[in-house]
This record gives structure tokens, sequence and C-alpha cells, in this order.
């Protein structure tokens, strides 16, 4: 039999080439007949006796496994964690325990969710919140904050509830530079000093306290009222860390007015042609003629410094001046920007009593004219005020009772404005959300005769209706 590689002639019946070792024969897969190594197709039954030949591992080349970039970022890592799990656990019915675990994780992620936080992983009963991934804003450190009070706030109410045991937690912030990918498991982490200093800082608070850095700290300066704890050795962390402790919010409108009362601001350098159209503007409402003036420009470019410089220039001259801040993260709350300036009016402090603030309340509204035993209820209510028996509830249908309270707050503007000039000075009205934009309306739309300047400033998104 020929061979078909070396052309060697072997003897009939072999099935291998005495010379070379080729196969002579091939065996159909089929049917088992024999056919010349040459043959395409089996010459008993017909089938093709080409066979792919898949390439061994040797052959085939490895392929290469990408690792996922990661992003470097600027990031506020919140840790949250129960105190004292392990002896509650132990107290209570495994399933009852369940259930405690999952509402208060549920509280706090809502808490962290509502102020632009990523709840990024769940270890045991503790929670881990990043604040600028995967959006970052320009106020992340103040977003963690006040989501970490927020947490606090909804587990005290959660603690309220019958039969519910009493829950404790602790939580720790800290800012800073760390490279955000996918690790072990393709789970988002962070890379870098902050997640491991948050995590220690949570350890060191005390139950139900809300510490931060001195990173984070130098990024919310002014915005709340914190408690310093001093420079602490964290266990694994080889400097000392400076800590402090979230009070509450402190009242400040923006980064501005804490950096104002903080410390000095740098010299006011241009803007004369702004300042003169304000200054002119400011003039007719002292006349009697209302005007409105939207200051729009990037985030950055000086629109609340320009406008802190007009109240300045104007400080000897005799007016009321009010001012209120929105917020991205109030879009959904009615009237957050008026509630805010209405506190700001009626000087309520944290340290008075309901009665104290009621009193301030009924003088307010009976100075600007309005009926008292009507106006109240509705503000009241809007500030979240308790009345007591000293007032009927309202019984009136909500949309009713909301175009009352748009009519009421009109009046006691137009009616302060009536005393002295009046300016009132609402930052960030892109924020704004639709209640407070109503009411904003209708002062626009009725203002032309009063001595009130309204005084917005915008982002270049924000449409005037």
């Amino acid at each position: 039999m020929h061979c078909p590689k070396c052309d060697t002639d072997n003897p009939t019946g072999n099935n291998f080439c005495g010379r070379c070792g080729s196969a002579l024969v091939g065996l159909c897969t089929k049917c088992g007949a024999e056919n010349p190594p040459t043959s395409n197709f089996c010459g008993k039954c017909g089938a093709s006796l080409s066979v792919p030949v898949s390439p061994s591992v040797a052959e085939t080349p490895p392929v290469p496994v990408r690792e996922p970039p990661g992003e470097r970022r600027h990031l506020t890592i919140l840790f949250c964690d129960l105190v004292g799990s392990t002896t509650l656990s132990a107290q209570l019915d495994p399933e009852e325990w369940r259930s405690m675990v999952a509402g208060y994780q549920r509280a706090a992620a809502e808490a962290i969710t509502r102020f632009g936080g990523e709840v990024v992983r769940y270890v045991g009963d503790g929670i881990m919140a990043f604040f600028g991934y995967p959006v970052a804003h320009d106020n992340d450190a103040e977003r963690a904050a006040r989501a970490g009070l927020a947490i606090l706030d909804a587990i005290a109410q959660l603690n309220q509830q019958p039969a519910h045991a009493q829950l404790a937690v602790r939580i720790g912030i800290d800012s800073g530079r760390v490279v955000v990918g996918r690790g072990e498991g393709q789970v988002v982490d962070a890379f870098g000093d902050t997640a491991n200093i948050a995590a220690r800082v949570q350890a060191a608070a005390e139950p139900d306290t809300v510490v931060v850095t001195g990173d984070t700290h130098r990024l919310i300066s002014g915005l709340f009222i914190v408690e310093e704890l001093g420079a602490q050795t964290l266990k694994g962390i080889e400097r000392p860390i400076q800590l402090y402790r979230i009070v509450r919010p402190s009242g400040m409108r923006g980064r501005l007015a804490a950096a104002a009362a903080t410390r000095a601001l740098t010299h006011f350098v241009g803007r004369e042609d702004e300042l003169r159209l304000l200054q002119s503007r400011w003039e007719r409402v002292v006349e009697g003629e209302g005007q409105v003036i939207t200051i729009v420009g990037e985030a950055g470019i000086g629109k609340s410094r320009l406008v802190q410089e007009f109240r300045d220039r104007i400080v000897a001259e005799r007016h009321t001046w009010l001012e209120c801040a929105t917020a991205a993260f109030f879009q959904n709350t009615p009237f957050y920007a008026v509630a805010d300036m209405l506190q700001q009016t009626f000087h309520w402090h944290s340290n008075q009593n309901n009665e104290r603030r009621l009193a301030a309340l009924e003088a307010s509204l009976a100075a600007t004219g309005i009926e008292i035993d009507e106006g109240v209820p509705l503000i009241a209510a809007l500030l979240g005020l308790p009345l007591g028996d000293k007032y009927p509830p309202l019984r009136m249908p909500p949309d009713l009772q909301r175009k009352r309270l748009l009519a009421t707050l009109v009046a006691w503007t137009f009616g302060s404005a009536k005393a002295q000039p009046l300016v009132i000075a609402t930052e960030d009205l892109h924020w704004a959300d639709p209640s407070t934009l109503e009411l904003i309306e209708l002062l626009v739309e009725q203002g032309a005769t009063a001595r009130l300047l309204l005084l917005y400033t915008a982002r270049p998104e924000f449409r005037a209706a």
C-alpha cells in the first residue's frame, strides 16, 4: 500500500507506513469501513471523513484577563454600624432580629440616597456609602454630614415604635482621594486610606453620634455646629486624626456665608456695572416700584459674592433683608426655602420652646395686618409648629388650604414691605421646589407697586416662567 506522505510502498495489510509511521487507512466514524487516507468521503456509506480538529490547549493563545480600569476620585465615605448588635441578636428571636436589622438598613439607606449618596456595601449590620460616586456634587461632604444626622433621626423614630428594641448607631465620615474600582467579586470598592479611616472613625465614635475627620470638617466648616474631639490615635492608622462631632446644621445659607462668618473675605474686585444696576433698581424700590432681579451664572463664578457685596453697600439704609436658599436635596420638599426664611424672620432658635415660637409667629402676622386666627394655623402647619388647644385644627380640603396658605404668604410679604423696603434674596433658584416657584410667581405678578426687591441667583439651566 502506497504511503501518501513519504511515497514508500508498504505490504498489503499494513495500517501504518513502515518508514514514516503515517496512517495508511482511515476508519469511517459512521460505518467503520476502511478507507485510504487520501479519501474525503467513505467509499461504503458516503459519510464525510473530514473531522474538524480542535486546536489543543497548548496551541490556543491565552486570553489576557483585563483588569477593569479604576477611577481616581475625591470621595466622602460614610460608615454606619449598629451598637451592641451581638447582645441584641442573642436576646431576640432570629426572625425578629432579621426584621429589625432590615428596617434599620432601609431607613439608613433612604437617608443616604435622599442626600445623593450611594450605598455600596452592607457588612453584617453595617453600611458603607459613597458621596461623590458615581455622581459627584460640589457639596458631597455636606451631603454626607446631613445624611448622618438624618440616619440618627430615622433610628430615633424606629425606637418610638411599640415593642421595638432600642437601637443605636455610630457614624464615621472621612474625605479624600481614592481610586474607585471593582475588587474581588466585582464589588465596587474604594482603594486608599479614606475608607479605612472612615471605618476607624466610626468605631471610635460614641453611640448615636456623627463624627467626621479634619479633612471633612474643612469642607463643611461653618455649615454645622460641631464639637471638637481633639486628635485621636485610631487603630491601624499611623498618624493622629483630628475628629469633630456634628451636632446640628448651623443655619448658614451656603458656603460663602459660612466662610464670611469664620474668616474675612478677600477684597471684592470688579462687577461695577452689575453693582450699579443693582443700586439703581434698589432706588426704584425705595420709591415704591417693585423690582425683580435674577443673577445668572455658572457655579462658582461669584453670584453669591455679588449679592453679599450689594447687601454691604445698602446696610446703612432703612430696610429689611430676608434671605433663604434652596438645595438639591430638598427639591421635593414643598416650600422648603420659604419655611427657612420664615423661621429666620421669626427669630426662632433651637433652644426656644413652642410657646415662644408661637408668640413670635403671632406678633409677626399681627404686625403685617393679617388676621391671626386664620393665618397662624396655616403658617404653623407649614413650619410643623404644634398649636395645642389654642387654635382649632384646620378643617378644609388640601387644595383650599394650599391656596389660603399662598394668599397668606403673599399678604405677609406685602405687609412687611409697607413697614419699610423689603429685600428677599433667594439663592440657587434652579433647585427651588414647585410650591416655592408658585409663590414667587404670585409675588412677581402682584408686587409692581410694593417696596419689594426680589433678588435671585440661578445657574444657566434655570428658565423663569
